[in-house]
């Protein structure tokens, strides 16, 4: 009995502790403080925190003669809102105009400048922040 007492608290304890630890690596990371930096994507310029990295195998690129089209996927760390707050200060000062917004368990941000649109979705993984961006016309 006292086996089957032990056995059954060691158990519980490594399933509580589990069920902990995934608790913590599915938390968004800690608030950073986000520099804008510039990207140039065909005739595109647009602004992204430098603390995100272009994931270039699982972006998708379409680029023939003046057309250019692009599905970009960048990494980093950051919560929603905070980069919710980041495009809408920083996007204007690079002449682009918020044209919608969706914000809940993700956020997607639309931008307009001249003909070009910026669709960007905003989401947690794992480990990291992700933003997904549509480049289109």
């Amino acid at each position: 009995m006292k086996k089957f007492i032990f056995l059954f608290g060691l158990l519980t304890s490594l399933i509580l502790s589990s069920c902990a630890s995934n608790e913590i690596v599915i938390q968004p990371n800690a608030p950073v403080s986000f520099v804008a930096k510039t990207e140039r994507k065909g005739d595109y310029s647009f602004i992204i925190p430098s603390n995100f990295q272009l994931i270039e195998n699982e972006s998708l690129v379409f680029e023939s003669e003046n057309i250019y089209r692009a599905y970009l996927i960048y990494k980093g760390e950051g919560y929603i809102q905070d980069l919710v707050n980041f495009y809408d200060r920083e996007m204007p000062k690079a002449g682009w105009k918020k044209i919608s917004a969706l914000i809940g368990k993700d956020a997607i941000l639309a931008f307009q400048k001249d003909n070009q649109i910026i669709v960007i979705k905003i989401q947690y993984g794992l480990t990291n922040t992700y933003l997904r961006m549509l480049l289109t016309r």
